[in-house]
């Protein structure tokens, strides 16, 4: 998996984990985040990360939704960058 360090990194690692979750038996999961990220129009980056934020807490929280340790790892760093970006973005 890509490496996730800058904000930049967020969306070519997202269509990675995409690609992941489709091939992991998650295409609910995969389906959602495509829709997010290539059918809907956002605005701001923040309104997008923001709705990705929501995703993936949801599904990192869900007992229903079983991720690979990979896939679990590659959703928490991306998280963990959203929420920096976020706190940045309204100080």
């Amino acid at each position: 998996m890509k490496q996730v360090q800058t904000v930049e990194d967020v969306y070519p690692a997202i269509e990675e984990l995409i690609v992941a979750l489709e091939t992991g038996n998650q295409s609910k999961l995969a389906a959602i985040l495509h829709h997010r990220m290539h059918q809907v129009a956002w605005t701001t980056r923040t309104e997008l990360f923001e709705e990705l934020q929501n995703v993936f807490t949801k599904a990192l929280q869900s007992e229903t939704v079983s991720l690979s340790e990979s896939v679990k790892t590659q959703l928490q760093r991306i998280l963990q960058l959203i929420d920096g970006y976020l706190k940045q973005s309204t100080e």
